[in-house]
């Protein structure tokens, strides 16, 4: 069915008046699998929502929920300022709403906790304007609105502008390196115990390749990157390097995947959160191996960012991000030829094969897409959510009793 291009003054009437089939889906950078399901109407926001105004003094800026996160740094930059955007530039809103994990979040913090307002509307169409100071009480404690929509606002509303708080762009130190299933457990375990401003993130499909991402103005994170580079030198592919910024990361993988392939790719991702898990680490990659080893599609992955330091320091009840002690967030990604029922199978069967094999120490969910369609909606909202997601099902039954959004 077609999409439905909004003016922001438009989206309230939109909603009241919705006779069409739900969900009722939206669309900004169209990075999520439910955004271009051809039997249902999405909300394409990326024609009309698309305001990007910075501050005088740079540190705030208004972004419009159809701008990509790379049109978003590409505004900032020029002015000296940044955002602790993630490993691609594609996405739109959706990754500032749903949590916003990047290589820069150990040291600050998660997308979500740089919003300072959001405007748009709720399901049920009533107008939604809201800033952190007048929805968070003295003592720091969040409303239940604004907590709901910080980490789970695709299921309450539909957001069209969002206020962020900004920082200095900053140069970083990077490298990437092909490393063994063995190899990767041994960099995990050593990154568990690396200061705030050093990351690791990596990819795995038919090889691995790893990231470490170090901010230059941190010096307790640049000795340790130092420490890291004799063991960096011996690796395969070894490429180190300075950047200006976030925003010119190199794309994320692009060691070892295929440039080319032959036609069009639907995918699924199915995000997880895990504490530190130390000793345990090796049997953990050797069970994903065997996992791994039986990949039905090229395109199915298994990948990984690291958490902790400044998102852990911001208390689990503030947001619907409730894994605060996260320390990573693997992420399986389900991939087949377009049109291929039969594939679309295999690979979604291989996805939650490896998701078996990784729950003991992967508990939570990381809700970056939404897979309302899928059989595993359900487990996915509790890991998710938790205990606040009864919280949620009543701001649900308060601002979309019609069911129009994604179901809680």
């Amino acid at each position: 069915m077609p999409d439905i291009q909004p003016r922001p003054g438009d989206l309230s009437s939109c909603l009241r008046d919705w006779s069409g089939p739900t969900p009722v889906l939206v669309r900004s950078g169209g990075t999520s699998s439910r955004s271009s399901d051809p039997t249902l109407w999405s909300l394409d926001l990326r024609t009309h929502c698309r305001e990007l105004q910075l501050s005088d003094d740079g540190c705030r800026v208004r972004v419009g929920a159809g701008v990509t996160m790379a049109e978003l740094q590409g505004h900032l930059s020029p002015a000296g300022r940044s955002l602790p955007t993630g490993l691609s530039g594609l996405p739109g809103a959706g990754y500032l709403l749903t949590g916003g994990i990047s290589p820069l979040s150990r040291n600050q913090g998660l997308a979500i906790d740089r919003i300072l307002a959001l405007e748009g509307v709720w399901g049920d169409g009533t107008p939604l304007s809201l800033t952190a100071e007048q929805s968070t009480s003295a003592d720091g404690h969040a409303s239940d609105a604004w907590r709901g929509l910080l980490g789970a606002a695709p299921f309450l509303a539909v957001v069209s502008a969002i206020e962020l708080s900004t920082t200095p762009r900053q140069p970083l130190h990077i490298a990437r390196a092909l490393v063994s299933p063995e190899t990767l457990a041994e960099w995990i375990q050593r990154a568990e115990d690396w200061p705030d401003g050093l990351s690791l993130q990596w990819f795995w499909a038919e090889q691995i390749e790893i990231l470490l991402v170090a901010i230059e103005a941190d010096e307790a994170s640049v000795q340790a990157w130092a420490a890291c580079l004799p063991h960096l030198a011996r690796l395969p592919g070894a490429l180190v390097e300075q950047i200006d910024g976030i925003d010119v990361l190199p794309r994320f993988g692009s060691l070892i995947r295929s440039p080319h392939r032959g036609g069009p790719v639907s995918t699924e991702v199915l995000g997880l959160l895990a504490p530190a898990w130390g000793m345990a680490t090796p049997a953990l990659i050797n069970a994903a191996r065997e996992v791994m080893a039986q990949r039905p599609d090229p395109g199915c992955a298994l990948a990984s960012q690291q958490l902790g330091g400044a998102t852990a320091r911001v208390p689990s009840a503030a947001t619907s991000f409730v894994h605060r002690q996260a320390l990573w967030k693997p992420w399986i990604t389900a991939a087949w030829p377009v049109g291929d029922p039969a594939a679309r199978q295999r690979s979604l069967a291989w996805l939650m094969q490896l998701r078996n094999q990784l729950q003991p120490h992967c508990p939570g969910v990381h809700l970056a897409q939404l897979h309302d369609h899928l059989p595993w909606h359900g487990w996915e909202l509790e890991a998710a959510f938790g205990d606040w997601l009864p919280g949620l099902r009543r701001l649900k039954e308060q601002h979309d009793r019609h069911q129009l959004l994604p179901g809680l």
